[in-house]
Protein backbone atom coordinates (compact mmCIF):
# COMPACT_ATOMS: atom_id res chain seq x y z
CA UNK A 1 0.00 0.00 0.00
CA UNK A 2 1.49 3.02 -0.75
CA UNK A 3 -0.01 6.81 0.94
CA UNK A 4 1.58 9.73 -0.72
CA UNK A 5 1.02 13.09 1.13
CA UNK A 6 1.73 16.94 -0.79
CA UNK A 7 1.93 19.54 2.28
CA UNK A 8 -0.03 23.06 1.10
CA UNK A 9 1.16 25.67 3.46
CA UNK A 10 -0.56 28.92 4.53
CA UNK A 11 1.70 31.78 3.40
CA UNK A 12 0.45 35.30 5.33
CA UNK A 13 2.08 38.70 4.87
CA UNK A 14 1.90 42.59 5.06
CA UNK A 15 0.86 43.85 2.02
CA UNK A 16 -2.91 43.36 0.06
CA UNK A 17 -4.45 41.88 -3.09
CA UNK A 18 -8.15 40.80 -4.00
CA UNK A 19 -9.82 38.36 -6.15
CA UNK A 20 -13.03 36.40 -5.51
CA UNK A 21 -14.29 33.23 -6.72
CA UNK A 22 -14.41 35.07 -9.81
CA UNK A 23 -12.05 37.77 -9.27
CA UNK A 24 -14.05 41.16 -7.17
CA UNK A 25 -12.91 44.77 -6.68
CA UNK A 26 -12.18 45.93 -3.11
CA UNK A 27 -11.76 49.29 -1.80
CA UNK A 28 -8.41 50.93 -1.95
CA UNK A 29 -6.93 51.43 1.04
CA UNK A 30 -3.55 51.26 3.54
CA UNK A 31 -1.27 48.53 1.65
CA UNK A 32 -1.83 44.71 2.32
CA UNK A 33 -1.31 41.71 1.31
CA UNK A 34 -3.09 38.42 2.28
CA UNK A 35 -3.33 34.66 0.99
CA UNK A 36 -5.16 31.95 2.56
CA UNK A 37 -4.46 27.75 1.76
CA UNK A 38 -6.89 25.83 3.40
CA UNK A 39 -7.53 26.95 6.55
CA UNK A 40 -7.48 30.42 7.59
CA UNK A 41 -8.55 33.04 9.80
CA UNK A 42 -10.66 36.28 9.47
CA UNK A 43 -11.81 38.04 12.40
CA UNK A 44 -15.55 38.63 12.03
CA UNK A 45 -17.33 36.56 9.04
CA UNK A 46 -15.91 37.06 5.91
CA UNK A 47 -14.32 39.78 4.11
CA UNK A 48 -16.92 41.89 2.44
CA UNK A 49 -18.64 41.85 5.93
CA UNK A 50 -15.74 43.93 7.57
CA UNK A 51 -13.34 40.61 8.75
CA UNK A 52 -9.95 41.56 8.76
CA UNK A 53 -7.64 38.69 7.72
CA UNK A 54 -4.79 37.28 10.75
CA UNK A 55 -2.11 34.74 10.53
CA UNK A 56 -2.78 30.77 10.74
CA UNK A 57 -0.61 28.77 11.77
CA UNK A 58 -2.44 25.42 10.21
CA UNK A 59 -1.02 23.16 7.41
CA UNK A 60 -3.29 21.59 5.63
CA UNK A 61 -2.62 17.93 3.99
CA UNK A 62 -3.20 16.34 0.72
CA UNK A 63 -3.02 12.90 0.53
CA UNK A 64 -4.03 9.75 -1.48
CA UNK A 65 -3.72 6.05 -0.23
CA UNK A 66 -3.01 3.82 -3.16
CA UNK A 67 -4.06 0.11 -2.66
CA UNK A 68 -1.23 -2.51 -3.57
CA UNK A 69 -3.29 -3.98 -6.58
CA UNK A 70 -3.35 -0.31 -7.91
CA UNK A 71 -0.02 1.23 -7.67
CA UNK A 72 0.80 1.94 -11.00
CA UNK A 73 -2.12 1.71 -12.96
CA UNK A 74 -3.21 5.54 -13.39
CA UNK A 75 -4.34 8.84 -11.80
CA UNK A 76 -5.50 8.71 -8.28
CA UNK A 77 -7.73 11.58 -6.93
CA UNK A 78 -6.05 13.20 -3.51
CA UNK A 79 -8.31 14.22 -0.51
CA UNK A 80 -7.49 16.97 1.61
CA UNK A 81 -7.76 17.60 5.65
CA UNK A 82 -9.18 21.27 5.36
CA UNK A 83 -12.35 22.02 6.01
CA UNK A 84 -12.54 25.26 4.42
CA UNK A 85 -16.36 25.26 1.94
CA UNK A 86 -16.94 29.16 2.04
CA UNK A 87 -15.60 31.43 0.27
CA UNK A 88 -13.57 34.16 2.84
CA UNK A 89 -14.57 36.38 0.68
CA UNK A 90 -18.26 36.78 1.13
CA UNK A 91 -19.28 33.25 2.52
CA UNK A 92 -20.72 31.74 -0.60
CA UNK A 93 -20.51 28.12 -0.38
CA UNK A 94 -17.65 27.84 -3.24
CA UNK A 95 -15.61 24.49 -2.66
CA UNK A 96 -16.21 20.35 -1.89
CA UNK A 97 -14.56 19.08 0.67
CA UNK A 98 -12.39 17.01 0.80
CA UNK A 99 -11.86 17.21 -2.76
CA UNK A 100 -10.78 20.59 -2.82
CA UNK A 101 -8.34 22.57 -1.17
CA UNK A 102 -9.66 26.55 -0.55
CA UNK A 103 -7.51 29.69 -1.94
CA UNK A 104 -7.92 33.23 -2.17
CA UNK A 105 -6.30 36.18 -1.32
CA UNK A 106 -5.79 40.15 -2.41
CA UNK A 107 -3.88 42.75 -2.88
CA UNK A 108 -4.89 46.19 -1.46
CA UNK A 109 -3.43 49.41 -1.98
CA UNK A 110 -4.03 52.86 -1.36
CA UNK A 111 -2.83 54.22 -5.28
CA UNK A 112 -1.19 53.34 -8.44
CA UNK A 113 0.79 50.08 -8.03
CA UNK A 114 2.28 47.30 -9.84
CA UNK A 115 0.20 43.71 -9.76
CA UNK A 116 1.40 41.27 -6.87
CA UNK A 117 2.12 37.49 -8.49
CA UNK A 118 0.85 34.18 -6.61
CA UNK A 119 3.11 31.50 -7.12
CA UNK A 120 4.01 27.96 -5.64
CA UNK A 121 7.53 26.10 -4.78
CA UNK A 122 7.49 22.90 -4.74
CA UNK A 123 10.76 20.13 -3.86
CA UNK A 124 12.03 17.80 -7.11
CA UNK A 125 10.41 14.67 -5.40
CA UNK A 126 8.06 13.68 -2.50
CA UNK A 127 10.20 11.10 -0.35
CA UNK A 128 9.96 7.96 2.32
CA UNK A 129 11.71 7.36 5.58
CA UNK A 130 13.62 4.62 3.35
CA UNK A 131 15.03 7.18 0.86
CA UNK A 132 12.96 6.15 -2.00
CA UNK A 133 11.32 8.97 -4.09
CA UNK A 134 8.53 10.35 -6.39
CA UNK A 135 8.71 13.29 -8.81
CA UNK A 136 6.57 16.14 -7.59
CA UNK A 137 5.60 16.41 -11.39
CA UNK A 138 3.76 13.40 -10.63
CA UNK A 139 1.44 15.78 -8.66
CA UNK A 140 -1.34 18.00 -10.58
CA UNK A 141 -4.44 20.43 -9.68
CA UNK A 142 -7.61 21.38 -11.11
CA UNK A 143 -9.25 24.34 -10.47
CA UNK A 144 -12.20 25.01 -9.92
CA UNK A 145 -15.03 26.74 -7.86
CA UNK A 146 -18.87 26.30 -7.76
CA UNK A 147 -20.30 28.96 -10.08
CA UNK A 148 -17.29 29.78 -11.45
CA UNK A 149 -17.49 29.30 -14.89
CA UNK A 150 -13.84 30.76 -15.90
CA UNK A 151 -11.64 29.55 -13.25
CA UNK A 152 -9.61 32.20 -11.71
CA UNK A 153 -6.13 30.31 -11.55
CA UNK A 154 -5.10 27.56 -14.35
CA UNK A 155 -5.37 24.16 -13.75
CA UNK A 156 -1.66 22.75 -13.73
CA UNK A 157 1.12 20.78 -12.67
CA UNK A 158 3.81 21.11 -10.44
CA UNK A 159 7.09 21.83 -11.70
CA UNK A 160 9.30 20.42 -8.82
CA UNK A 161 12.36 22.02 -7.55
CA UNK A 162 11.77 25.84 -8.79
CA UNK A 163 8.55 27.88 -8.56
CA UNK A 164 5.97 28.59 -10.79
CA UNK A 165 4.03 31.51 -11.25
CA UNK A 166 0.45 30.72 -11.10
CA UNK A 167 -1.58 34.36 -11.93
CA UNK A 168 -0.74 38.14 -11.41
CA UNK A 169 -3.52 39.82 -9.24
CA UNK A 170 -4.31 43.09 -10.00
CA UNK A 171 -4.42 46.30 -7.26
CA UNK A 172 -7.60 46.42 -4.90
CA UNK A 173 -9.12 43.14 -6.01
CA UNK A 174 -10.01 39.91 -4.67
CA UNK A 175 -9.08 36.51 -6.09
CA UNK A 176 -10.21 33.01 -5.23
CA UNK A 177 -10.72 29.21 -6.46
CA UNK A 178 -10.41 25.29 -5.31
CA UNK A 179 -7.92 23.21 -6.23
CA UNK A 180 -8.56 19.38 -6.70
CA UNK A 181 -5.36 17.57 -6.42
CA UNK A 182 -4.14 14.55 -8.42
CA UNK A 183 -1.06 11.93 -8.18
CA UNK A 184 -0.36 10.90 -11.94
CA UNK A 185 0.42 6.97 -10.13
CA UNK A 186 1.87 6.12 -13.78
CA UNK A 187 5.49 3.85 -11.96
CA UNK A 188 5.76 0.96 -9.97
CA UNK A 189 7.14 2.59 -6.74
CA UNK A 190 8.22 1.07 -3.22
CA UNK A 191 5.48 0.72 -0.44
CA UNK A 192 6.09 3.69 2.23
CA UNK A 193 4.73 7.20 2.57
CA UNK A 194 6.27 9.45 0.98
CA UNK A 195 5.58 13.59 2.01
CA UNK A 196 6.74 17.02 0.44
CA UNK A 197 5.76 20.32 1.53
CA UNK A 198 4.70 22.41 -1.37
CA UNK A 199 4.75 26.46 -0.27
CA UNK A 200 2.07 28.84 -1.77
CA UNK A 201 3.77 32.66 -1.97
CA UNK A 202 1.99 35.97 -2.70
CA UNK A 203 4.34 39.01 -2.89
CA UNK A 204 3.63 42.34 -4.44
CA UNK A 205 6.09 45.67 -5.11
Amino acid sequence: MLLLCAVALLVCGVVEHSSYAYVVDITAGPKSIYLQVGAGSLTGTDYSSGGIPGNNAIVNRVSVTVPSASVGTGTQAMTTDSLVVDSAYDSFPYCTVPNEVYIGGFLRTPGVSANATLSVTAPSALTSATGSAIAFNTISWISSGSGDVAPTLPSGTFVGGAAQTLINVARNTWFESCLQFNYANNKIVPPGTFTGRVQYTLTAP
